[in-house]
């Protein structure tokens, strides 16, 4: 990396650790915020919520680097939404949630090719709807969703009890995705990040009807049928997608657990298995995840593992610190042969009564394929998230 650059990603992070000391005194005085809600008379609530993540970052693909400021976040993007609250027959709760994304400037459309975005990423489209969702609860019969919203696989790949999955998780690639790898010969590749670099989380997002049964001793079970009709591919809209999941959370002395695991069918051709796991040590804030998957695609299959070591616990009086190092191996995912390693250091910095996170990592990514080498890249990302 250049110095003028590292001067520059020095004199930002800075910015941001000051800022966020100046926001974390003033926030140690000041009441929590409070909730945008209300409640009517029937005893139903109405509630606004959302985020905002966006920060800076530096991404140099081994032989040329390009900054990019104020971007947005896509480990988890800027998003609004709204839910509808109401408890009815007795034991019965329904929860509709309205929820739509709007990062136009992302850092999974953004790179050297296309550092600005371009008048049509400001458009709203089906691609910025994340739910329209029905979801009717009952503790002994379970919970039953229909709509636009999560599929039983989504998020199987991503149990993570480090406190850093604003910026680090087993999606190792939301932090560059859209940026180009570049071969050993100085030639700018077409691959981008997030083609080489995926964590086979499930079916994600779709219009679908789930059922998850209610938890036995922390076992339970979840399962839907879906399409993904906001697609504007025809092919896309018209394949069946189905999954079944098996989750647990429990407690055993002073140690949390939680796992996941699903099995997809999308289409005749496609069928994905994934699953993850991540144990805290609550005393000492140590933690460890772990994260898998393999997708068999007309019988190519790509596959990976992911590891994580973690720390959270009170450095300073603003909240929580945690801090992780972690790696992911992948091979055949982008193409046949090919090899996909990365290495990432984050921290996390919570000031809970700003309802904000401040973070920065740094994440190196290695990919190779057969017949063509590729340059290393890296990418150093710092900023904050606020949710209300």
């Amino acid at each position: 990396m250049r110095p003028k650059n590292r001067i520059r990603i020095l004199a930002e992070a800075s910015l941001v650790a000051l800022i966020g000391a100046a926001a974390g005194g003033t926030a140690l005085q000041a009441q929590d915020l409070p909730k945008v809600e209300t409640t009517f008379a029937n005893g139903a609530t109405l509630r606004f919520y959302g985020q905002i993540n966006k920060g800076f970052l530096t991404y140099d693909d081994g032989q040329a680097a390009e900054n990019y400021n104020l971007i947005d976040n896509d480990n988890s993007n800027t998003r609004f939404g709204l839910t509808y609250t109401q408890d009815f027959a007795g034991t019965w709760t329904y929860l509709g949630t309205l929820e739509i994304a709007y990062a136009p400037y992302s850092t999974s459309n953004s790179n050297i090719l296309q550092p600005s975005p371009p008048a049509s990423a400001y458009e709203f489209t089906n691609a910025n709807i994340r739910k329209i969702d029905n979801k009717f609860s009952n503790p002994d019969v379970g919970v039953f969703y229909i709509g636009q919203g999560d599929m039983a696989s989504n998020n199987t790949a991503e149990v993570d009890l480090s406190g850093t999955t604003v910026i680090a998780y087993s999606s190792v690639a939301d932090s560059a995705g859209a940026q180009l790898l570049r071969q050993s010969d100085g030639t700018l590749s077409d691959i981008q990040i997030k083609n080489a670099f995926t964590n086979y989380d499930g079916l994600s997002r779709k219009v679908r009807i789930r059922y998850d049964s209610p938890s036995w001793s922390g076992f339970g079970l979840r399962t839907s049928y879906g399409r993904d009709l906001l697609s504007s591919n025809e092919e896309v809209r018209d394949q069946d997608l189905y999954d079944i999941a098996a989750v647990y959370e429990g407690a055993f002395n002073d140690f949390k657990v939680v796992a996941q695991t699903a099995y997809s069918w999308k289409g005749s051709d496609i069928t994905i298995f994934d699953g993850s796991g991540s144990v805290l040590h609550v005393p000492t804030g140590l933690n460890f995840t772990l994260a898998a998957g393999s997708q068999d695609n007309a019988g190519v299959t790509g596959s990976y593992g992911y590891a994580k070591l973690g720390w959270q616990g009170d450095l300073v009086s603003w909240g929580k610190t945690a801090v992780s190092l972690d790696y992911y191996g992948g091979s055949d995912i982008a193409a046949e042969g090919s090899d996909s390693e990365s290495w990432a250091v984050a921290l996390v910095q919570n000031i809970p009564r700003w309802n904000t996170e401040l973070w920065m990592t740094w994440r190196a990514y290695d990919y190779s394929e057969t017949d063509t080498e590729f340059d290393s890249a890296s990418a150093v990302f710092v900023g904050a998230r606020f949710k209300f």
